[in-house]
């Protein structure tokens, strides 16, 4: 099944785009960065051609009471008016809870009016309305921050974790619209003020959190039943407590330090890999200087080293030399990893979708992420040859190169 996610690179759009892709379905994760822009109308109609399901996590670019409300009102339109005549059979929306019970907010007034958007359109819809994610409560502590002071209201929420989430909308995008709302919420209630107090906490920051009852989130004074489900809603709950959450981030981090560590390291091995490498080709070109260019033009890779990332469980670090005949070029792939290149020899043209194209010479780098589909990655040069250092942070045992379209 085709399934769209436009936002599909964001916090929980990448989640949810594994986990579709996991269970065998063909998703494209839009983007403006993917030449999908729901607000100006470019690239969507081609996006959602032959979809069954789409998912719209977009966030708006500007917060302000009149641009938010353009933004929602215009995308969200744009959006389904390519999908109804697209055949698109199901429209999701990720909402937020307690949006109609805070008129203050200008934010939550627009994402009402996405929701009335979405309940007027022909297309068979479910509209999820998640409370506030964890992974958001550093942001909450800084815009509230005043010197090393956090004023907060003590307003009730009952916050959910991004894989939570994920999980959760993974499950409402393969089933059937309900034409309704569905509400989704972690597993237990807690005050705004004492969530970040806890957080500040657990990772060391010294700002002290103040309470009081008049401070306003998203432009609203808040009371205990703003953030959380309403009677009746009947939420479907995530699974991860905050405080284990907050264990398990606050590990992770740490392990990142570390494995940023290992990272500078296996980077200096690239560079003295370099200037090896290129002492050798030196020797190479010296001696043989009438070699001819009969040799095949795919790629040449040669596994240099492999470590497991034991501060990052499930991961391990690979290397690689890649060697580029005269004209040689790469089919459109991706790797599900974070790959770091630095150029030996020659010179190299590399892109990936949404991005521009660049040519590398000796001495650059390029980087791409797990969600980069790798469109261009070719010799430059018909004539001479091109070899680069690629250092991935993968899954341990997942295959380093995966064909894409």
């Amino acid at each position: 099944m085709k399934i769209v996610v436009i936002g599909g690179t964001g916090l929980i759009g990448t989640k949810l785009v594994k986990n579709l892709r996991d269970r065998g379905h063909d998703v494209v994760a839009a983007s403006p960065k993917s030449g999908v822009d729901t607000f100006t109308g470019a690239g969507v109609a081609e996006a959602v051609t032959g979809a069954q399901v789409v998912v719209d996590l977009a966030n708006a670019p500007q917060w302000e009471d009149k641009a938010v409300l353009e933004f929602f009102e215009t995308a969200g339109r744009n959006l389904l008016n390519a999908e109804a005549p697209a055949g698109v059979r199901h429209h999701i929306a990720l909402s937020i809870v307690g949006a109609d019970r805070s008129p203050d907010s200008g934010y939550l007034r627009a994402k009402v009016a996405q929701e009335n958007v979405i309940k007027a359109s022909k297309v068979p819809f479910t509209i999820v309305r998640s409370t506030q994610f964890f992974e958001f409560v550093k942001g909450i502590a800084q815009s509230a921050t005043e010197g090393q002071v956090v004023r907060l209201s003590p307003g009730m929420m009952q916050p959910i974790a991004a894989d939570d989430v994920a999980a959760l909308l993974t499950d409402i995008t393969l089933g059937p619209p309900v034409n309704g709302t569905v509400t989704i919420a972690g597993p237990e209630p807690i005050r705004m003020d004492e969530l970040v107090r806890r957080f500040l906490s657990a990772t060391g920051d010294a700002r002290k959190v103040t309470t009081d009852v008049h401070a306003r989130y998203f432009g609203a004074e808040l009371n205990d039943e703003s953030l959380v489900p309403g009677s009746g809603d009947n939420p479907r709950l995530g699974t991860t407590h905050y405080d284990d959450w907050l264990k398990r981030t606050t590990a992770q981090k740490t392990a990142m330090g570390k494995a940023a560590r290992v990272v500078a390291l296996l980077l200096c091995g690239i560079v003295l890999a370099a200037l090896s490498l290129g002492d050798a080709a030196a020797e190479d070109s010296s001696t043989d200087k009438s070699a001819t260019t009969t040799e095949p033009r795919e790629a040449k890779v040669t596994q240099l080293f492999s470590k497991d990332l034991t501060d990052l469980p499930g991961k391990e670090g690979l290397m690689l030399l890649i060697e580029y005949p005269p004209g040689s070029s790469d089919p459109i792939h991706r790797h599900n990893a974070h790959g770091f290149i630095y150029v030996l020899e020659g010179s190299i043209v590399m892109q990936v979708r949404g991005g521009k194209e660049v040519t590398l010479t000796p001495g650059q780098t390029f980087y791409e992420g797990p969600e980069d589909v790798h469109v261009v990655g070719r010799n430059a040069s018909e004539t001479k040859p091109a070899k680069f250092v690629v250092f991935f942070v993968k899954d341990k045992g997942a295959p380093v190169l995966v064909p894409a379209k």
